[in-house]
């Protein structure tokens, strides 16, 4: 087995108690202690994640748009303003997902956050397929420490350490700023938790400085667990659940990173699949009882297997059973009754909108086999 790769702030997850898992080839904290507690944390005061696992890519060079619109779904070079943050996928010539990611905007250069499972393989397919245009790609994943604060309380947290205008800082938009008066920093709100929050980037070897400050003015270290349970709350999906390279961002409800309007690895599948009718659908399960439907287990109508469960968790937040699942079309009706296998035992579900939380957000309707992407 390999060893595992650790971050700038592996040792000091250690010493405090963490307990560590091996997480896409790395070791992580999973929880500090109550990963229920901790999803409370996240919901009413501010939650600290080690986020060193992800990957960045930076793209410089004249030709960076026109590279960048060729490998991903998003409209980069129309549909990005810069100082913005847009969601994107990255797709095989047959449509489905290598990975998906966010894509930062800046004068001379663009910034990719990609997934930590994606370290190896998504670097590589970038400068694959963009070796035809006048652009540099370069991995800086071990240059760069990655930090979230998410909750409520972070927006009070942040400007005891960070020079950042908050008042300047909407959704989905970043600037640099200075941490601690010197490290330069980049700022954006963001994050996986469907509260708000930030994500900071800076160099690893300030990483345990700028950790411990953000302890000390109120941000409370948390694991992985807690991030899960709080994307699953979210309806946020998560790359190997809720897509995969079997699986389309038409199929998983990702329209909204899609632009078939442009040429890019994978639209002509997508648009065929648009156009023929988009065959299974992602939807929220709500479940009967307090049994849980895990990664996998089937949901059926009578005999029959209509789709399978991709996430399923308790949510502490909701205090009930949660689960998305990729559904047949023709079952994804909201209230549609269906039911899932748990470890052999039939539990009655009910498809239902998703955010399942939001601290704001309206649900969204479950929609049928039509699409929306631009066309």
């Amino acid at each position: 087995m390999a060893e595992l790769r650790t971050t700038p702030l592996t040792d000091w997850h250690s010493a405090r108690g963490a307990r560590m898992v091996p997480f896409a080839g790395f070791s992580m904290p999973v929880q500090y202690g109550s990963a229920l507690e901790e999803v409370g944390i996240v919901r009413n005061e501010a939650a600290l994640f080690d986020l060193c696992h992800m990957g960045r890519l930076v793209l410089t060079g004249p030709e960076r748009i026109a590279a960048a619109d060729h490998v991903l779904s998003q409209n980069v070079a129309n549909k990005i303003p810069e100082g913005a943050i847009r969601y994107a996928l990255i797709c095989t010539p047959e449509g489905t997902v290598i990975d998906d990611v966010l894509v930062y905007k800046e004068p001379d250069k663009l910034h990719i956050v990609i997934n930590a499972g994606g370290r190896d393989a998504d670097p590589a397919w970038f400068l694959e397929h963009t070796a035809n245009f006048d652009c540099t790609v370069e991995d800086v994943s071990d240059a760069q420490t990655m930090i979230a604060l998410q909750g409520p309380k972070a927006k009070e947290i942040l400007p005891a350490v960070c020079d950042v205008d908050l008042s300047a800082l909407k959704y989905y938009r970043f600037m640099p700023a200075k941490v601690l008066g010197s490290i330069e920093t980049l700022v954006s709100r963001t994050g996986y938790t469907g509260e708000d929050g930030f994500e900071l980037f800076f160099g690893p070897d300030e990483a345990v400085r700028v950790w411990e400050a953000l302890v000390a003015a109120g941000g409370k270290p948390c694991g992985l667990g807690a991030r899960d349970v709080c994307r699953t709350e979210a309806g946020m999906p998560l790359y190997g659940h809720e897509m995969n390279r079997e699986i389309t961002g038409l199929e998983a409800g990702l329209d909204f990173g899609i632009d078939l309007s442009k040429d890019f690895i994978g639209a002509a599948a997508l648009r065929a699949q648009r156009d023929a009718g988009v065959p299974r659908r992602l939807v929220g399960l709500a479940v009967e009882g307090r049994r849980v439907p895990r990664e996998g287990c089937r949901i059926l109508t009578g005999d029959e297997d209509v789709g399978f469960v991709t996430s399923g968790t308790f949510s502490p937040t909701l205090d009930r059973p949660i689960a998305m699942a990729l559904v047949r079309s023709e079952f994804v009706a909201d209230g549609a009754p269906l039911e899932a296998d748990v470890r052999g035992k039939r539990v009655k579900v009910k498809v239902e909108g998703m955010p399942f939380y939001s601290r704001k957000r309206k649900k969204k309707p479950v929609k049928g086999s039509e699409g929306n992407v631009d066309a």
